[in-house]
């Protein structure tokens, strides 16, 4: 019999609608919890600071196993790679609207972040945890990449632009 280890890595089935429901209704209840305690704004500050960590340490599993970015052409390569995962697929509708040497422009008509913290009436929450810290991503790949988004879904606009350029 297989132990707990080797089983633990098996998959099952539930929605990806599901899988986030589960996974943010908990934290959003914790966050409830703790502001009669604690100032709404501080706590989402707070947040804020935990997922641009959490953030540093994705991209940094990312990047384990490659050669270090020192380009803008690397970037696309890798984040046109993580964006056609079969996660991602299932979590966003997207277009790549701009795509030049030095440009790299997302347009997001659907995002599964944004429909589990509206549905639950926390889009400030959800945008600390999950949009707020694409901008420390970005730094993260290199320190002259950045990212400039004028709207989000999260925050009731019908898209997100997402534009990535190179800074020298």
């Amino acid at each position: 019999m297989a132990n707990m280890d080797e089983k633990s890595k098996e998959t099952f089935d539930i929605s990806y609608e599901d899988y986030f429901r589960t996974r943010f209704n908990g934290i959003t209840e914790m966050v409830k919890a703790l502001t009669p305690i604690m100032d709404k704004f501080d706590a989402l500050e707070r947040i804020k600071a935990l997922y641009e960590k959490k953030s540093r340490a994705l991209v940094a599993r990312l990047l384990k196993n490659k050669k270090p970015i020192t380009s803008f052409k690397e970037f696309k390569e890798i984040y046109k790679e993580q964006m056609n995962t079969d996660f991602i697929q299932h979590c966003l509708d997207f277009t790549i609207t701009e795509d030049t040497p030095d440009k790299l422009t997302f347009k997001f008509t659907k995002c599964l972040w944004a429909k589990t913290f509206q549905e639950i009436n926390e889009t400030g929450l959800g945008y600390a945890m999950c949009c707020y810290p694409d901008y420390t991503m970005a730094k993260t790949f290199h320190p002259k990449l950045k990212l400039t988004r004028n709207k989000t879904i999260m925050q009731g606009n019908e898209c997100c632009e997402s534009t990535y350029h190179w800074e020298e």
